[in-house]
């Protein structure tokens, strides 16, 4: 299935607790974290080869371009390889997208991965979508990412934008 930004009618998922609301295609659902996964606070799927993954962390005082330094060094250690990176806008904030490969035993790649980065405050918040067929899903990695929102929790409470 083709994904089309100009025809796709979008849904909200508040992530109020976390000071944030993913904006999704019509017809994905919100799936519960793996906590096994670290600090990742929801996952999303859409279809076959169609999930997303949120998660939200303590920035110790980082930037966006140095927590993606320490999450490349922990997918490394994991055996995922063949990083790049560009400073883009993400979540409002200067941000950053990391890209990287999963490769089967033998080197042939499998799945490419983006994770967006972006911190406010004290929290950075990571955002990553991959796929098998990359060209085919780039555009909807991407606006997801676009309209992927942080919001003050505080001020909106049982209020927050839908």
């Amino acid at each position: 299935m083709t994904f089309n930004v100009a025809t796709t009618v979008w849904h909200s998922i508040p992530l109020i607790p976390y000071g944030a609301i993913l904006h999704v295609p019509e017809g994905w659902e919100a799936m519960p974290p793996q906590p096994a996964n670290g600090p990742e606070i929801m996952r999303a799927a859409g279809g076959a080869g169609r999930n997303l993954i949120v998660f939200k962390l303590p920035a110790g005082g980082r930037t966006a371009d140095e927590v993606a330094d320490v999450a490349q060094g922990k997918l490394e250690a994991h055996g995922y390889g063949d990083f790049t990176r560009a400073a883009v806008p993400f979540a409002g904030q200067p941000g950053v997208a990391l890209d990287f490969v999963t490769r089967t035993g033998n080197g042939e790649e499998v799945y490419r991965t983006r994770e967006y980065f972006a911190v406010r405050g004290n929290a950075g918040y990571v955002l990553g979508m991959g796929s098998r067929t990359w060209e085919e899903h780039l555009p909807l990695i991407e606006a997801i990412a676009a309209r992927f929102t942080l919001i003050d929790q505080a001020a909106y409470g049982e209020d927050a934008p839908r």
